[in-house]
């Protein structure tokens, strides 16, 4: 599991490096990444149920431009993935989905996201080996809803706080359905 993780980091690092990806082209124009987040996030804050894997996870993400056509209700969200990594070695994801963004009075922003996500936790546990410190998370595929609430200086920089939840949704069952929550302070930089 950490070779697909290091991969996506060596992935991340390449659309870094790649010349084309720069955030504007010689003509002006943006390019379709349109930002960038990283942060520091408690792990398994135990919002939504009980706590039982710790410490801190490092987090980044890439935001693309918005949807160029009206999605019907859902309206133009940008589409996203970005990874989680606990430090500590518990459960580590990488995710992608879509975020809606609201403008709020005195350069205050909210954001809403909802996806899907990866992990490398446990999935189910065998009732003869049960672990207690690690969560039941039901599947390696979970929904991941995230908020975001934040303040923008500099035009381009934001800092915010994020609240991500992943889970089931209970389709598993109940018993196979621990959820994680994380929650932390977020920089991001817009092109």
């Amino acid at each position: 599991m950490i070779k697909k993780f290091k991969f996506f980091y060596v992935l991340l690092l390449f659309i870094f490096i790649n010349n084309d990806l720069y955030s504007f082209d010689k003509k002006g124009n943006a390019s379709f990444i349109s930002e960038i987040k990283t942060g520091v996030v408690a792990h398994d804050v135990g919002f939504f149920g009980r706590q039982k894997e710790e410490g801190l996870d490092s987090t980044f993400e890439f935001l693309f431009k918005k949807i160029d056509y009206n999605l019907l209700w859902l309206g133009k969200p940008r589409p996203h993935f970005g990874a989680t990594v606990n430090m500590g070695g518990d459960t580590s994801q990488a995710y992608a989905g879509v975020t809606w963004d609201y403008k709020l009075p005195k350069r205050m922003f909210f954001n809403f996201s909802w996806g899907l996500t990866y992990h490398n936790g446990n999935k189910i546990h065998s009732p003869d080996n049960v672990i207690t410190d690690k969560k039941e998370l039901g599947s390696s595929i979970l929904f991941r809803e995230a908020a975001e609430i934040g303040w923008n200086f500099y035009g381009k920089d934001s800092i915010s706080l994020r609240f991500d939840h992943i889970s089931n949704a209970n389709l598993w069952g109940e018993d196979a359905n621990e959820g994680l929550d994380t929650f932390g302070i977020v920089y991001s930089y817009r092109f």
